[in-house]
């Protein structure tokens, strides 16, 4: 079965809490009778989880490459210094 484009956008709407009240037990009424969206559902969340864990990871990793250079290049001296003595 094709997940349709219309179920994709609120299954996204859905998991934020975005949807009304009304939409939202709609929605879960469907996910009794429909097998396929439940399963769509699940994946759609893992696909969302794992994402997030990607982005934040990328941003780890570029807030650590910034901060390497920040603080080993020697035309930030004085930002380097002045950023130790907050916490020396």
């Amino acid at each position: 079965m094709k997940t349709s484009w219309n179920d994709t956008i609120l299954t996204e709407q859905y998991l934020s809490g975005s949807l009304s009240d009304e939409d939202r037990v709609l929605f879960e009424a469907r996910l009794i009778l429909e097998p396929q969206l439940a399963d769509n559902l699940k994946w759609q969340q893992k696909t969302t989880v794992a994402a997030k864990q990607y982005g934040r990871q990328k941003l780890r990793e570029e807030i650590e490459q910034v901060s390497h250079h920040i603080f080993t290049a020697g035309r930030y001296a004085s930002f380097r210094k002045k950023v130790l003595s907050f916490f020396g």
